[in-house]
Order: structure tokens, then C-alpha cells, then sequence
């Protein structure tokens, strides 16, 4: 377990490094399975025993999800001591409409952080997912050969993202903010994307987003025009 930490801690810290030693292992893997005949490399190889250190989906899910429980903690204690001088500030008249909220606010506050905390495995794994087909798409507009050993690192080792959600207040935005940077740095570093070509696949869901909107406001317009 401490072994499994210590890689996470290291993929968060040298992201770079990390994936250069994936890509190249991926790389002295193929070279010898070739020099043997195309068979498999032999479990006593050390290059086989240095890959098994890789860290899978579930354990890279299981590690961020302690983040994610740390990050519930203190959000609970922010939202219980805001209550508690809440009475204070208001008597004082000094911003009280900024900490007024209703029963609803405070419901909906307590779910959504309650179904972050509860959900969060299957949150990363359609995470993981949806960048598993976005990168996909674009390895096959590139004319890029991508295994999905190579896939699953860029992708998975992003997880480590969610490490920033110990930073109060800002930890969300961080760690989304991280999250697309170890991806970047993934399809560089890893699968060998040029830097444009990267920076393409980590703004593909704005982009997509925005071509939405805009068809969405043509298709309204146009509705709108035909009455």
C-alpha cells in the first residue's frame, strides 16, 4: 500500500518524467518481444517487473477518493462554522445578504456534496471514459497508433488531479485545472502528440460545447423565424 502511495505521489509530482518512463518502457517491451519471435516477455523480466508498478484504474480511484472525503470534511466544517456567525454578522448588518440562504440552499448544498462523496467512483469512471473516447477520436484524425496500455496512463495517471482538492476554497478549481494539464502532458510526453495537436484534444469539449450552443441558437432562430 505505501509502495502504491508513493507512486501516486510521484506521478503528481513528476508528471513528465512518469510518462516518459511509461512510453519508453512500452517501447523496450516491443523491441524485445520482437527479438523473441513475437512472443510474450517472460515474467521474470525486469522490465515487465518495473511496469507492474503502475498504478490501475481502482487504485488511482480509491487514493483520489480519500481527497475527495477531505475535501467533504472541511466543507461541512466551512458550511457548520458559517452557520454558527451567521447571527453575528447579520445583527451587525455586514454582509448578510452574501451568507443569507434558505432551507433549499442548504439542502441542496449538503446532497451535492453527500452524492460527490458517495458517487465519486462512478464519476471517474465515466471521467475516464469520456477522455478514453475524446483522445481516441483524435489519435485516429492524427493518424496516431495508440495502445490502450498508453491510453489508460495518460488517462488514469490524471487522476491525481483530485490531490489538489485539499486546498480550501480553491481546490475544485485546481484540481480541474490539474486535470487537463496531466493530460496534456500525457498525450505529449507519453503518446507522443505534438504540443498544438495536445492542446487541440484538451480544449476539444469547449469546443464542442460551444459548436452545441451556437447550433442550438441557429436551430431556435431559424424555429423563431419560420413562426
Amino acid at each position: 500500500m505505501i509502495s502504491l502511495v508513493n507512486n501516486y505521489i510521484d506521478l503528481l509530482l513528476h508528471p513528465i518524467k512518469s510518462h516518459r518512463d511509461f512510453a519508453n518502457q512500452r517501447m523496450e517491451q516491443e523491441r524485445m518481444k520482437k527479438l523473441r519471435n513475437f512472443t510474450l516477455v517472460d515474467q521474470d523480466d525486469p522490465v515487465t517487473e518495473k511496469k507492474g508498478l503502475v498504478l490501475d484504474f481502482a487504485t488511482f480511484a480509491f487514493i483520489s477518493w480519500v481527497f475527495v472525503f477531505i475535501f467533504s470534511i472541511y466543507s461541512l466544517s466551512f458550511f457548520h462554522l458559517s452557520e454558527i456567525i451567521k447571527p453575528v454578522i447579520e445583527e451587525e448588518g455586514f454582509l448578510s445578504g452574501l451568507l443569507s440562504s434558505n432551507d433549499f440552499q442548504k439542502k441542496l448544498f449538503l446532497f451535492s456534496l453527500l452524492f460527490e462523496v458517495v458517487f465519486f467512483p462512478l464519476a471517474a469512471w465515466v471521467y475516464v471514459k469520456f477522455w478514453r473516447v475524446i483522445i481516441s477520436f483524435f489519435a485516429s484524425l492524427f493518424d496516431k497508433q495508440v495502445e490502450a496500455e498508453g491510453l489508460d496512463e495518460v488517462v488514469n495517471t490524471s487522476l491525481v488531479g483530485n490531490f489538489f482538492l485539499v486546498i480550501p476554497i480553491l481546490g475544485k478549481l485546481f484540481k480541474s485545472i490539474s486535470q487537463i494539464f496531466y493530460i496534456f502532458l500525457g498525450l505529449k510526453h507519453n503518446l507522443k502528440f505534438t504540443t498544438i495537436q495536445s492542446f487541440i484534444v484538451v480544449i476539444s469539449p469547449l469546443i464542442f460545447v460551444g459548436m452545441f450552443i451556437i447550433f442550438m441558437a441557429m436551430y431556435i432562430m431559424l424555429i423563431v423565424n419560420l413562426y
